[in-house]
């Protein structure tokens, strides 16, 4: 009975540890939707007009937001594809402090602003 318990305990965190890993290469909601919002607030104070020409006079920033965070989800999934490629360059290309840790989401912006500028 004890090591049926043990094997069950085990299983349990196997299984918890393999979810992430399982459930893709993207980024979690609540993640995209703060990078949406960044992205969101940049292009309102850049073109205040613009903004609210393309996504509406009334809830413009919350209509931005929506619309932007399928992009930061393939964003992110593509900057995984090119980090998990060669990771010295990828950290090289994208890393702005000394050792290059923050390379995937400079990685990620610089899409997300790319796409909003086109």
């Amino acid at each position: 009975m004890k090591s049926m318990t043990i094997a069950g305990a085990a299983l349990i965190v196997a299984l918890a540890m393999a979810g992430p890993v399982i459930a893709g290469n993207g980024i979690g909601d609540d993640r995209a939707r703060n990078l949406a919002a960044k992205q969101c607030a940049a292009d309102k104070k850049a073109d205040k007009e613009a903004f609210r020409g393309t996504y509406g006079p009334e809830h413009a920033m919350r209509n931005c937001i929506k619309a932007t965070i399928p992009e930061a989800k393939n964003a992110a999934k593509e900057c995984k594809a090119e980090r998990d490629e060669d990771r010295a360059a990828f950290q090289g290309e994208y890393g702005r402090n000394e050792n290059g840790r923050n390379a995937l989401g400079k990685c990620i912006s610089e899409k997300l602003a790319e796409e909003h500028s086109a």
